[in-house]
């Protein structure tokens, strides 16, 4: 008699023989040599600064970690599970190597940026576990050049970007959230949103808020969809920000900050100022969220 264990295995395992029969060949999946993938860039006109080959070269300081690393310069893989595949291409440039992920998108190619650059970190390495990414890098932790030990990064694609994965994430109730970006040496906007439960939100602007081509200055309010609201609590419970540190600071000068002020559950409160805002990948993809409201929104003054 056929055990019930038996018959879901063999079904899994006829659903994963399906899956791979079927699954939809690409142009990156023809990409067997460094000479193929540096023509497809330059045809995509993906990234004009990286040169592919198969070593990569690092500066002295980094040399010896990577070489104990022993990680490919590209990595093919379906890393937006759409069923096509994309790839991970770590390439030389005039400074360290950068890493970009090319995803395929269907209807064409898609870039995102994997590495950070030295303005936020040194030494940083790309590979790849279970089909997600594993960052790691020394990262500057000040504006005096204070470095961090090696510290890996588990990197998933969600909200569209790749951020730091969030295995478990809570379902926070977010009563109110305050976000106040500040003016820096040159044309950063200057304001301040706040949002709250009901989806109300208030923009007072302050310096410099060009958007759409038309200025605001002063206090304006609108309302969120339940759409608009709903993906922001989203990413707000994933980053996990109650666990985050309460202050950032890029390694560079005469840049924003960002001030954020979270209200949840109970009435407790999460303060976080990241100078540069570039705190952690989350954070900079919900900021980029909250800057483009001002821009998706109707307005009342």
């Amino acid at each position: 008699m056929i055990s019930k264990t038996s018959i879901i295995i063999s079904f899994l395992s006829s659903v994963y023989l399906f899956s791979q029969n079927h699954k939809k060949i690409n142009k990156i999946d023809s990409l067997q040599t460094a000479k193929d993938i540096q023509k497809f860039i330059e045809e995509k006109n993906i990234d004009y600064t990286i040169t592919v080959s198969d070593k990569l070269q690092y500066s002295n300081q980094c040399s010896t970690t990577s070489d104990s690393l022993n990680f490919r310069p590209w990595i093919k893989d379906d890393f937006d599970q759409n069923g096509l595949t994309d790839l991970l291409l770590t390439g030389n440039t005039k400074d360290e190597p950068k890493t970009i992920c090319i995803l395929d998108m269907g209807n064409g190619f898609n870039t995102k940026k994997i590495t950070r650059g030295s303005l936020y970190e040194t030494c940083a390495f790309v590979t790849t576990k279970d089909g997600k990414i594993e960052y790691k890098s020394n990262k500057i932790q000040s504006r005096q050049g204070y470095f961090s030990n090696l510290q890996t990064d588990h990197l998933i694609y969600k909200f569209g970007e790749f951020i730091e994965e969030n295995s478990h994430p809570k379902r926070h109730n977010i009563l109110e959230l305050e976000f106040e970006a500040s003016s820096c040496y040159g044309k950063c906007p200057s304001f301040t949103l706040k949002i709250v439960s009901n989806r109300d939100i208030e923009w007072h602007a302050d310096t410099d808020n060009n958007v759409n081509f038309q200025k605001y200055f002063g206090t304006y309010k609108s309302k969120l969809s339940q759409e608009q609201y709903k993906k922001l609590i989203e990413i707000i419970n994933y980053i996990d920000f109650e666990n985050l540190n309460e202050d950032y600071s890029a390694g560079y000068t005469d840049s924003a900050t960002g001030t954020l002020k979270i209200t949840y559950d109970n009435l407790k409160t999460k303060n976080i100022r990241d100078y540069g805002m570039m705190g952690t990948r989350g954070l900079k993809k919900l900021y980029d969220i909250l800057f483009d409201l001002r821009g998706s929104l109707g307005w009342e003054k």
